[in-house]
């Protein structure tokens, strides 16, 4: 039990990597907090999943990443819920693909709400929690495309090469307070997200992948949990490739 007795809250956990990422902390022994804003169906299911199969409480906690007072009500929430919060993962995310000349500029704005100003008003509304208790841990999720982009993602890269420098500044900033914040940068992986970002650059992608498959949401879920964990206590500022050899290749 890695997590055992910690109270770890998910954004984006209806679907995807944050799914698997929420579900395998209650595996592990956490009380965990199922954000989402618009999968709400996915998000119950997988809520009454875990109470069922894991024999744990879990809490869905519905609101905006994008929106800071959204944000800050949520937290809330979730800690009047669990009692406390002690592990944050920003996995909320948002990719849509197209050139730069060409894109609307609501789709940049919903990108760089979600992606980056999203995690930081979540970071910013934990901090106050971890503070108090001198300890926190917060995992931002981001991708292997800030250091490799493909066709198409000009703005989704900006957002998560962006939130890598983020990790490590903040990482800096509390440390002393027993705070540690880390990135985890997936390749590509078995998801709506990667199959949106497939319809724009083909075989590519996947031919990019010394293993030669595309990952899975559940073999993400298995490291995030490892890098959560006090196993992984002395790590903090760090930003760890998990990719298939995509990087290298």
């Amino acid at each position: 039990m890695l997590l055992e007795g910690k109270r770890v809250l998910v954004t984006g956990a209806g679907r995807g990597i944050g799914r698997a990422i929420a579900r395998l902390c209650a595996r592990e022994g956490a009380i965990v907090g199922i954000n989402y804003y618009s999968s709400e169906a996915a998000a119950r299911e997988l809520c009454e999943e875990i109470q069922r199969d894991e024999k744990r409480p879990a809490h869905l906690v519905p609101f905006d990443v994008s929106s800071a007072d959204a944000v800050e009500k949520g937290v809330e929430g979730f800690c009047e819920l669990a009692g406390r919060i002690d592990v944050l993962v920003n996995n909320a995310g948002r990719f849509e693909g197209g050139l730069l000349a060409t894109m609307p500029v609501e789709a940049i704005q919903r990108m760089l709400s979600i992606n980056l100003a999203g995690a930081i008003y979540c970071a910013r509304a934990v901090l106050p929690h971890f503070l108090q208790q001198r300890s926190g841990v917060i995992l931002n999720v981001g991708s292997v495309a800030s250091s490799r982009p493909n066709q198409g993602q000009s703005v989704y890269v900006a957002s998560k090469g962006a939130l890598e420098g983020f990790t490590r500044a903040l990482a800096v900033e509390y440390a002393r307070k027993n705070i540690r914040v880390i990135c985890l940068c997936p390749g590509p992986v078995n998801s709506d997200m990667t199959a949106a970002i497939r319809a724009l650059a083909g075989d590519r992608v996947e031919n990019r992948i010394p293993l030669g498959r595309l990952g899975s949401p559940e073999e993400v879920a298995r490291f995030a949990v490892h890098l959560l964990s006090d196993q992984m206590s002395f790590a903090t500022g760090s930003i760890y490739p998990f990719d298939g050899g995509y990087l290298a290749g």
